[in-house]
Order: C-alpha cells, then sequence, then structure tokens
C-alpha cells in the first residue's frame, strides 16, 4: 500500500485500542504492545496485531496461526477456533468480536490518533462519475493553493505523488494509514471515491466526512448487493455518516432518487441539475462540441463562464458536482473556473484520441447499462459520420445486464463489436452470446473474443468524419482471464494502431 507513518501513535496498548469495540470475549493479556496493524498474514511481523477478516474468497481467520508464527502478539477474531489456548505463549491475546470490520475500522482509527478528524473529507458517491468528480475538485482546490489528497479506482494521490489502488476504497486499515500519510505531508483536503461496497463492507465506517456527493444511481454491482434496493441503500448510508457543523451534502436533482439520497441527510445541502433553474447550481447556457464544452455556471454565489476542456454530458455534470462542492466550501467562483480550465480528462474517462486520421477513437471505462448509454449518446452528438462501439461485460459479475447493454449499443451506435472484457472464470463466448441476446438489429454487429483483434477491426473500417467508442475497461492495464492476469490496454492497442501510418496533425487530447 504505502509506507506506514504513525505519526507518533506507535506502541499502543491493546486495551486501549479496543475502546468503544463491540467485543464478545477476551483471552489473554490487554496490556500488550501492538506496533503495528495487519489483516494480511504475510505483512505481519513482531510486535503485531492481526485482525480476521472473512473476505470473498479466503478467511483470515484460516491465517491465524501463520500471523502468530510470523510475529502477532495479538489477533481479533470472530469466532474463536480455540487459538488462544493453542498457540501460547506466542499468542499473548486472543478478542472475539462480533464484526471484525467494525472492529478494524474502529482500531485503525484509533490507531492512527483519527487523522480524517483533522483533515477535510470529501466522499463522492454514485454509479457513474466518481473519479472525473473527484479529480475536477482536486483541480478546483488546488487552484485555491491547497494540498490535497485524491482516494480513487486508477490510482491514490499525496499532492502530485501517486500510489497504487487495488480497490476504489481501501480497506479501513489501508485508508486511515493513507489519511495520517496525508497529514504528515500537511493535506488540508482529501477527496475520495466511496463504492458501495466500501460502505456495506464498513471500511468507512469511522471516516469523519464533510461533503457527500451523490452523483447518480443506476444498475451495477447487483451480484453482490442483489437487489437494486440494497444496491440504493448502500449508497445512501454515506449521508447518514454527515453529522455535526459545517457539513454538507451535494445531490444531482436530475436522479429520479434524489429525493431518496436527499432525505438520508441531515445537513444543509446543494442541489445541481443540467435543467435551467432546477438546482441551486446549474447551467445557464451550454454548448459542446469537439473542443469542449462552453457555460454559464449559476451558483448561489453569482455567475461565472467556464470553457471545460472536456467532451460530453456527463462530465458537465461531474463539473456542476465538483462546483456545487466547492461553493459549500467557501471556494470563490473565478477560483472554480481556474481549476475546471485547467482540468484534462482522467485516463480512460472520455479520453479521445486523434491521430490525424479524420476520424477520432474514445476510451471510456463504461460498463453499466447506463453509463455505456449515456458515452454514446454524448459520442453520438459530436460526430457527423458513423459510431462504432467495442465493448463487452465482465465474467462473475452481474449477468442481467449483459443483454440490457447489448441492446443499447446497437440501438445508439451505427456498428457494433462484441468482445471480451475481463471474463474471469466464465466462458468468454458464453457472455458475449448473453450480451449478443439484446441485439436487435443483429446485422450491424461482429463478434469476437479477441479483445485486440476487435479494436483493430473497428479502427480498419473507420472513415472520415467517424468515432470509435471502446468501452468497459477505460484506464486499466490488464485482463483478467480465469485466474491470470495479463498485461492488456485498450489505449496502447490504439497507439499501436497508428503507430507509423502517416497522418496530418497528429494530437492526443488528455
Amino acid at each position: 500500500m504505502c509506507t506506514q507513518i504513525n505519526a507518533g501513535f506507535e506502541n499502543m496498548i491493546l486495551a486501549e485500542l479496543l475502546n468503544q469495540v463491540k467485543i464478545k470475549s477476551i483471552s489473554g493479556d490487554t496490556d500488550t504492545k501492538v506496533e503495528k496493524i495487519e489483516y494480511d498474514s504475510k505483512k505481519v511481523s513482531s510486535g503485531n496485531l492481526f485482525v480476521a477478516i472473512r473476505g470473498f474468497e479466503k478467511d483470515g481467520h484460516d491465517f491465524v496461526p501463520e500471523a502468530v508464527k510470523r510475529g502477532a502478539g495479538c489477533v481479533v477474531v470472530e469466532k474463536s477456533r480455540g487459538f488462544f489456548e493453542k498457540l501460547k505463549p506466542s499468542l499473548k491475546a486472543e478478542v472475539v468480536v462480533f464484526d471484525s470490520r467494525e472492529a478494524l475500522s474502529k482500531i485503525s482509527h484509533r490507531f492512527y490518533g483519527f487523522p480524517s478528524t483533522k483533515i477535510k473529507v470529501i466522499g463522492v458517491t454514485g454509479t457513474n462519475g466518481k473519479t472525473t468528480t473527484t479529480y475536477m475538485i482536486k483541480s478546483i482546490l488546488e487552484s485555491a493553493k491547497n494540498r490535497v489528497g485524491l482516494i480513487g479506482t486508477i490510482a491514490h494521490m499525496i499532492g502530485q505523488k501517486r500510489l497504487p489502488a487495488s480497490h476504489t476504497t481501501p480497506e479501513s486499515l489501508d485508508l486511515h494509514r493513507l489519511f495520517s500519510e496525508m497529514l504528515s505531508k500537511k493535506v488540508s483536503y482529501a477527496v475520495m471515491e466511496v463504492s458501495s461496497h466500501s460502505l456495506a463492507l464498513r471500511r468507512v465506517e469511522e471516516v469523519d466526512f464533510d461533503v457527500g456527493i451523490f452523483t447518480n444511481l443506476t444498475r451495477d454491482h447487483l451480484d453482490f448487493h442483489k437487489t437494486f434496493e440494497s444496491y440504493c441503500e448502500a449508497k445512501a448510508s454515506l449521508f447518514e455518516k454527515l453529522k455535526g457543523d459545517k457539513r454538507w451534502a451535494i445531490i444531482n436533482k436530475d436522479d429520479p432518487n434524489w429525493e431518496f439520497f436527499s432525505g438520508k441527510a441531515k445537513v444543509p445541502q446543494l442541489t445541481y441539475s443540467l435543467k435551467k433553474g432546477n438546482g441551486d447550481v446549474f447551467p445557464l447556457e451550454f454548448k459542446s462540441d469537439l473542443s469542449g464544452t462552453e457555460l454559464v455556471l449559476s451558483t448561489p454565489k453569482g455567475e461565472e463562464k467556464i470553457n471545460l476542456k472536456v467532451l460530453g454530458k456527463l462530465n458537465l455534470y461531474n463539473a456542476l458536482a465538483s462546483s456545487a462542492c466547492c461553493v459549500a466550501l467557501g471556494i470563490d467562483l473565478p477560483t472554480i473556473k481556474k481549476g475546471l480550465e485547467s482540468f484534462r480528462n482522467v485516463p480512460g474517462r472520455m479520453e479521445r484520441i486523434d491521430r490525424g486520421s479524420g476520424f477520432i477513437v474514445l476510451i471510456d471505462y463504461a460498463h453499466t447499462p447506463d453509463a455505456l448509454q449515456k458515452v454514446l449518446e454524448d459520442a453520438r452528438e459530436i460526430t457527423s459520420g458513423n459510431l462504432t462501439v467495442v465493448f463487452g461485460c465482465g465474467g462473475d459479475r452481474d449477468k442481467g445486464k449483459r443483454s440490457m447493454m447489448g441492446k443499447i449499443a446497437s440501438d445508439l451506435a451505427d456498428r457494433v463489436i462484441i468482445t471480451s472484457d475481463n471474463p474471469r472464470t466464465e466462458d468468454p463466448q458464453s457472455i458475449i452470446q448473453q450480451i449478443y441476446q439484446g441485439v436487435e438489429n443483429k446485422g450491424k454487429v461482429k463478434l469476437t473474443v479477441d479483445r485486440k483483434k476487435a479494436i483493430r477491426v473497428a479502427l480498419e473500417k473507420a472513415e472520415e468524419k467517424d468515432t470509435v467508442v471502446i468501452a468497459g475497461k477505460g484506464h486499466e492495464d490488464y485482463q483478467i482471464l480465469g485466474k491470470r492476469k495479463i498485461h492488456f490496454s485498450d489505449k496502447e492497442e490504439v497507439e499501436k494502431f497508428f503507430k507509423g501510418k502517416k497522418v496530418k496533425n497528429p494530437k492526443v487530447l488528455r
């Protein structure tokens, strides 16, 4: 993850760390010193506290003996398996709790000195737009001369320092460790994506949010949440966490679920909308072309003309959410303008590649029905020729969306190539056939398991004034085939296609 910085909280006593943790039983000495906390047994060393959490594929309880062998003097578990008696004298204390994930969150927050209470934390949740919105907010806050941290899908950042991201929202231990490092680097704002998984799995249980932002809600992650209602409740729980003075909720009033989310927040709110006069923040007017979007922004603080360098209504919504957030934080409109106008595309989010061939390529992370529809609608508005889309659906994930996305693609694009995404342990051909079932005009559709070939065919057939959308993987530089992760990048495949070709005025807009 990142370098551990305890900021003066080393060697805390186990008893102190257990304050406010719901405990079933304790065996051993709670006066034991704890030098570090881990939930991954492979990272444990002498003097550590190991917290056993149940994962999707592995159960941390199975690794307690290994953790103790590596030096863990204390363990926190949900169910005792006689560890204390079996592993004495190496194991000095065993704590049985009702919920290991909740315990990990509370223990981590306390161990690192409650770091999220010392930084203004902005949480962005919703199905689509989280990543771009966080980057836009970061750009605005940095234009106001703040040092900003970012936590999200593509990377975690402390100022301009990038750290790898394995989850959209890290496990609670990693999250508070990251906040602690931000504090040590004089960060004053942390902007983070808050996934529905992190809310359901209590990763953000102890995070002190100053602002919560709701972007939109459409079908996603039903393989995990099972029902749309459960997914909605998980997302909305972020707004129940907003408590105290000077907290704000920012709500997309154009989303059908906006009143549900608004009702969860018991703090001041600002709404935003694409419709004139519908929200607190909205565009008085706007127009888009290949160079971006020009708008006149209306806010409770006044109006400002802004020239966005990014494409489409999706990005306009992201800009409105970011503006509303920064208005709530007290940032003036000229600074909001400066931050938005200096912003360029996030990798893999409506990322435009134009190599002077006469057609453009858009790479986007869209992997839900609503996201694919909006990306294709945005692409259609700037396309005078044919619109081609290359996409697939991930394996071991929500199967119900596959035929829906097939229908959307064939309804909105002139040419469709259905291919593999991350098939994981499913048969890629079976996934493609399930997508194909939703296609009504099958004459415009081609099928190929080979994503590299699919991209090449789409580019070879593209003509002047056409647009090719490559959707689903965005910034990802890998494919998951079975249990293997291989290197694969949509952008690299596009660059390879154009490499060596004679083109006029080659350029890449990011």
